[in-house]
């Protein structure tokens, strides 16, 4: 009896031994500074669908007891998943980053710093990233070493980086951070941070925009510096605000760019390497090096809008407002200073392929200056019923046959500061001096011509020839294209004086060019009659054959042959178009 007794507590103690192992806690040790704290989940469900359960918080240098399971600790950067078992304790090292920058002030604060809170900067700079004072250079040395580095920066560009003081007075520190949430993915983005605890594995930051990998094996807790260095961008014009992107160049990195905002005269400090900086579509390219304080200066760019321009008319005319281009496309607004970084650049008004280069230099703005003009329509005077919609107005410059724009009549439009002329659409070949006024836009004139083609009846092969518009005058030059016959009815020109010429006779032999004068007055209509004269068909009351009607024939071809018998020349010009032989008869309709 006692030895079953006995049996049978042996037992019952064996299986409460079993019970406690099956359920006993092993602690979870955090090797890190006793400011660490880090929450402790649990990852329920399987995997792919897993469940963070938050177990509790942990602090550096604290252990608590965990029962077997997987479990997951993190911050709002850096993640490590753990398996806790029953058998052994599970520590984690901690390691932190801290980041150094050198050329700081001592003891420099952000006014920009939000107090409180994990985001949110240290309040004074540790005395481990204290930068000793900077030596002073050589006036062309485009950047500063510090005191602890041998290496001299590169110039960024030929005239773009400027010299640093002997006792540089660095603006405000600014430190761009971005990591990854390991519990959601969401980018968490730090401003002017200095340091972050780092869970062992690899985590993935952009400092600067530039992606940098931290790695934590494990071993020990051990502190982690990474150096960075400024760039200040220095604007001696303090109103005009502007907003500055860095962008770094990875030629490994196959992530997405990451784009970093920064202001004038204000300090971003940076990983070496290469970078992008933009402001107002203007680039430059960047070479941060160890040991460098590197500094680029700014010039400002400004494009006059003509005094007195009236937009409110131009809007209601159906034009739009008036912008302006750089080079590299960025679009600016008129009477407006932008920063951008010394150089030349090609500058256009919208819409124009008129484009001038002016040079921006540092610490200089560089005005450019515009002028406005318009070009105005006959009205239609009250004998005719109707008259036709003016085409549109072509503007040239250097008297070439190509347009630089298009502009509609009456519509007030917008030049870069030369020498133009403008010309009418379907009327190729006449233009006119396109005058500046400096006060008040005053229109430039247009006058119209009102054709009426006299059809006649000739013997043999005469016939008229190469009807055209030629100018006569010193404001304005050139002639039409060939005017067609019967087309067209109306014509608008540039008013000024001019000949209305056509040619007349045999086309095999010799012809008569006859000039008929036309003095047209801005916002004058001239009627003039044309006479046409055909060749005489078998039965003159039947329409004209369109297949003998000639109106007008390439210019070049259609010059007057030598040799003839009646011995006319286009130099023996004849002064009216009544000039011809007896035979000819008008052609009875």
């Amino acid at each position: 009896m006692l030895q079953s007794i006995t049996v049978l507590l042996a037992t019952a103690i064996l299986s409460g031994c079993t019970l406690i192992s099956l359920t006993r806690k092993q602690p979870l040790v955090l090797d890190a500074p006793a400011d660490v704290e880090l929450v402790v989940y649990r990852q329920i469900g399987k995997s792919g669908q897993r469940v963070m359960s938050p177990v509790g918080l942990i602090r550096g240098g604290e252990s608590v007891p965990l029962e077997p399971g997987e479990y997951l600790v993190a911050n709002e950067c850096s993640g490590y998943s753990f398996k806790q078992t029953r058998d052994k304790p599970t520590k984690i090292p901690v390691r932190r980053l801290s980041l150094i920058l050198h050329g700081e002030r001592v003891n420099q604060i952000s006014e920009s710093s939000p107090p409180g809170s994990a985001a949110t900067e240290a309040a004074s700079v540790p005395p481990e990233v204290q930068a000793s004072p900077v030596p002073a250079v050589p006036a062309d040395s485009g950047t500063t070493p510090a005191a602890t580095s041998a290496e001299q920066s590169k110039n960024v560009e030929s005239g773009a980086v400027q010299s640093a003081p002997a006792a540089p007075v660095v603006p405000a520190a600014t430190v761009h951070t971005l990591c990854l949430d390991p519990l959601d993915g969401q980018r968490n983005e730090w401003r002017n941070r200095r340091e972050f605890d780092i869970l062992p594995g690899t985590t993935e930051f952009r400092i600067g925009g530039r992606l940098f990998k931290i790695e934590n094996h494990g071993e020990n807790s051990e502190k982690i510096l990474l150096d960075l260095y400024p760039v200040t961008v220095v604007s001696t014009f303090p109103e005009n605000h502007a907003r500055f992107y860095l962008t770094p160049e990875e030629k490994e990195s196959k992530s997405e760019s990451s784009v970093v905002g920064t202001s004038a005269n204000g300090s971003t400090w940076l990983l070496p390497g290469d970078y992008s900086l933009e402001v107002n579509g203007t680039r430059r390219k960047l070479s941060i090096e160890r040991g460098a304080l590197t500094e680029i200066s700014v010039g400002v760019l400004r494009v006059d809008m003509p005094k007195n321009f009236p937009m409110e008319e131009r809007l209601r005319a159906g034009g739009q407002p008036v912008f302006v281009y750089l080079d590299t496309g960025a679009l600016l607004n008129m009477d407006n200073d932008y920063l951008v970084f010394p150089g030349s650049y090609t500058v256009s008004i919208e819409g124009s392929e008129v484009q001038d280069e002016f040079l921006v230099e540092a610490g200089q703005r560089t005005v450019v200056k515009t002028f406005a003009a318009r070009v105005d329509v006959p009205p239609c005077p009250e004998s005719f019923k109707s008259c036709r919609n003016p085409p549109g107005i072509t503007i040239h410059r250097e008297q070439k046959p190509y347009a630089l724009m298009t502009v509609e009549p009456k519509l007030p439009f917008i030049l870069l500061e030369g020498t133009y002329e403008y010309g009418v659409e379907g009327l190729r070949g006449i233009k006119r001096n396109l005058q500046r006024r400096s006060e008040a836009l005053a229109g430039e004139p247009l006058a119209r011509v009102k054709i009426k083609w006299d059809v006649r009846q000739a013997q043999g092969r005469f016939r008229t020839d190469l009807v055209r518009i030629e100018s006569r005058g010193s404001n304005v030059f050139g002639r039409s294209l060939d005017l067609l016959f019967h087309k067209p009815e109306e014509v608008y020109v540039p008013a000024g004086s001019y000949d209305l010429t056509y040619f007349l006779g045999d086309p095999l032999a010799d012809r008569v060019k006859t000039r008929q004068s036309l003095l047209l007055e801005p916002g004058q209509t001239r009627e003039v009659v044309v006479p046409i004269y055909l060749e005489k068909v078998n039965k003159p009351e039947e329409a004209p054959n369109p297949a003998l009607v000639r109106g007008a024939a390439v210019g070049e071809n259609s010059a007057p042959r030598k040799g003839s018998s009646s011995g006319g020349s286009e130099s023996g010009d004849s002064p009216a178009a009544q000039q011809l032989p007896q035979s000819l008869t008008p052609l009875r309709r």
